[in-house]
Order: C-alpha cells, then structure tokens, then sequence
C-alpha cells in the first residue's frame, strides 16, 4: 500500500523538492486562500504521482496516479497576484513551479500567472489528504 506523502520545506532546497513534486499540479482557483490573522497562505492541489511504481507496486502500463494534496505556507505576511484576476477567475490552474528569492516565494502557474508570498522565512508543508486515482494523462513538457 502507498503511504501518504508528508513533507516539510524550511530552505530553498526543500522548497525546490516540494516544487518538483508539485509540478503539474491542479489546483480548482477556489481551493486557494490567505488567511491573513493566521500568516497562512493554503492550497490544495491533485498532484501527479511520481512516485507510483517507486514502492515496486505494479500498475497497469499506461494508467499513472494523481492524489489530492494540501500544501500550506505559513509567516506569510502579504499575498500578490500576477496575471491572475481573482475576482474573474475560475476552473483549475496548473501550478508548474515555485521559486524562492530574499522575501518571497513565487507560485508559478501555466498561462504567465503568478502568485507571489511575503513571507520572512520559509515555512512550508505538502500533506497528501486521500488515496490516489488512476489517471491515463502523463504531463508531457516538450522540449523548446
């Protein structure tokens, strides 16, 4: 049986695991919230599973997993958006990667889109929520 993912990110190299796990990620536009009394910037996702098949279960060739997640930022002082509209978005956007320089920590979204958290140190947390679903859609990132 796969066990849940649950990890934490305290640095830049953490962060940029948790990155990776989470590249291609779905996340429905209304599962994304700042809770400014608590410092806390909260997302849940349906990541790709990278790692099925690491645990050497076998899957149906063709069939991956994706599995619902929540990722959770806390110390995070103020949240900026970069062409993202809250007020006129909907549907699901495609978290491809999540950076971190000096006081921020940027969500980088498919489309140009991009979330940006004041925050004065890292303080990250991926937890997955539920069992995983198969899937037959692998991301595919062409090379340019």
């Amino acid at each position: 049986m796969t066990r849940k993912l649950a990890l934490i990110a305290r640095d830049v190299e953490d962060l940029e695991v948790i990155s990776s796990i989470l590249q291609d990620a779905a996340v429905p536009v209304n599962e994304i919230t700042f809770i400014a009394e608590e410092n806390r910037f909260v997302l849940i996702a349906s990541r790709f599973s990278r790692e099925s098949g690491a645990s050497g279960e076998e899957t149906p060739k063709g069939v991956f997993e994706r599995v619902s997640c929540a990722v959770r930022f806390d110390r995070v002082s103020a949240v900026k958006r970069r062409n993202l509209d809250p007020s006129r978005l909907t549907g699901v956007l495609s978290l491809l990667a999540i950076r971190s320089e000096a006081e921020y920590i940027d969500l980088i979204f498919s489309g140009g889109g991009t979330i940006r958290l004041i925050a004065d140190e890292i303080a990250c947390r991926i937890d997955d929520l539920d069992l995983r679903w198969p899937t037959r859609l692998k991301p595919d990132h062409p090379e340019s």
